[in-house]
């Protein structure tokens, strides 16, 4: 992928973000995902661009729930599909934006649900 279109795929997971909430730059730089592009290491050992998006999450913990750093990455290749990436995180979007007690409650009356399902 050229610099033309890594800025292209970023632009459309950025748009994607902003339309669920996850991504609100009139709030500053404090919301619920961020994102950037850093230089990895691929499955050949080639230092190339990836997308790299950040957020919080409740996840179950050895002594109970606890909100844990998550993230997603994805290889910025001719392979790559932005609207795949950002469905992925998107598909969970209210949780990620849910308040701690209600995806506790959640995960406690469905210990095996998806955070993709909750819906407050």
């Amino acid at each position: 992928m050229n610099k033309v279109d890594i800025k292209k795929a970023v632009g459309k997971i950025q748009d994607e973000l902003i339309k669920y909430g996850l991504m609100t730059p009139a709030n500053g730089i404090d919301f619920p995902v961020g994102i950037m592009v850093e230089k990895m290491e691929n499955d050949k050992g080639k230092m190339v661009p990836h997308i790299v998006a950040k957020w919080k999450e409740t996840t179950v913990v050895p002594d109970g729930y606890d909100k844990m750093p998550t993230s997603k990455t994805g290889e910025l290749n001719k392979w790559f599909d932005a609207g795949l990436f950002v469905n992925g995180i998107t598909q969970r979007a209210e949780w990620i934006k849910a308040d701690y007690s209600d995806c506790v409650a959640y995960l406690e009356d469905n210990p095996f649900a998806h955070p993709a399902l909750f819906n407050k």
